[in-house]
């Protein structure tokens, strides 16, 4: 179909040409021959004879109309609107059908996820307040011991006094005897009170460990979030003061989005920054944007040569671990990051993942 249409294009286009050039060729004839002139012309004169002898100002407007209408005759063959091809709509259908049907697995896993998080944070809320109960319980019955043996201590303590009134005018003898005995009840309830208060502290103790366990586990189940977001305020990157920001601000960049989309070279020149210094900045703030990523852990990727998240997502993990590694002993050495600091494999296994 589309071959055919070309041959009747270049076919019409040759006639148009062809009666252009007789158009200009009886111009010619009429300019130097004069009004009135007999013209016949080739091939087609020969066959006719007589027949086909005519003045060149016929000749001129029969070529003039022949131009007009062949170079039409062409306008329109090239102009027209092929109609689209069948089997194109049907692929065109299909591919759309599978798109919607892809969105709805998308929609559908996405609420699955969103389900199934919300339950694992319910289930973790509702452990925490067994565990605030249970503490509250724990609390009450060491308090409600702490009273009993405040009170034992008490009774004791009207025993011991009521018994020196009673037996004053006793013997001495009888007296230290009393007096010994009456201490060893005070020495056991002393111990008691003070295993009670060991066994308080080792509850607090186990208690806090548990808290600490849980929080952990809330760590691991819950999604890790960026240091920084597209909507952010430029201050929030490293490098970026409150006279920066205005500055920043004074031309369109009012996010983090903004100034990491716009030109470094644009940056240089109306700020204070230099271009190196912007390109630096938006390196910074990207890696950051990266969940897990902090501010120590960035700059220990971009001084490994980690440019985008593009390049992070394509490392190797034993070679940039690696990489990664040296540069954090010179941190440590220098004193500009702790040994708590330095990244594990997992952690940078959790960067690439993550990009």
């Amino acid at each position: 179909m589309v071959a055919k249409r070309e041959i009747i294009i270049w076919i019409s286009a040759f006639a148009a040409f062809l009666a252009i050039l007789c158009s200009v060729a009886m111009v010619v004839l009429l300019i130097n021959e004069g009004a009135g002139y007999i013209v016949r012309p080739y091939i087609i004169g020969d066959v006719l004879g007589n027949i086909a002898d005519l003045s060149v100002e016929s000749y001129l407007g029969i070529s003039v109309i022949a131009t007009f209408i062949f170079l039409g005759i062409t306008c329109i063959i090239v102009f027209r609107k092929e109609p689209p091809d069948p089997e194109i709509l049907r692929r065109l259908v299909t591919v759309g059908e599978n798109l919607a049907a892809l969105r709805k697995t998308q929609e559908d896993t996405m609420t699955e996820v969103t389900s199934q998080m919300e339950y694992d944070r319910n289930t973790n809320r509702k452990l925490f307040n067994k565990i605030n109960l249970n503490l509250e319980d724990a609390s009450k019955e060491t308090l409600a011991l702490l009273d009993g043996q405040g009170k034992t201590i008490k009774k004791a303590r009207r025993d011991l006094i009521s018994i020196i009134e009673n037996k004053a005018n006793e013997t001495g003898e009888k007296l230290s005897t009393d007096l010994k005995e009456q201490g060893k009840v005070m020495m056991g309830v002393k111990q008691s009170s003070e295993r009670g208060a060991a066994a308080l502290r080792k509850q607090r103790a186990e208690l806090k460990e548990i808290k600490l366990g849980l929080e952990k586990i809330e760590e691991n189940i819950l999604p890790i979030q960026a240091k920084l977001k597209s909507l952010d305020s430029p201050e929030e990157i490293k490098g970026i003061g409150p006279r920066l920001g205005e500055e920043l601000r004074g031309f369109g960049i009012t996010s983090i989005r903004d100034f990491l989309t716009a030109d470094p070279v644009v940056i240089g020149e109306k700020t204070r920054l230099s271009q190196e210094a912007a390109e630096n900045l938006q390196v910074m703030a990207q890696l950051q944007m990266i969940p897990g990523i902090t501010k120590k852990d960035a700059s220990l990727l971009a001084e490994a040569g980690i440019k985008s998240r593009k390049e992070l997502a394509g490392q190797d993990l034993i070679q940039l671990s690696r990489k990664v590694g040296e540069i954090a002993k010179v941190y440590v050495d220098q004193g500009k990051i702790s040994k708590d600091d330095y990244p594990t494999i997992e952690e940078i296994s959790s960067w690439i993942r993550m990009a």
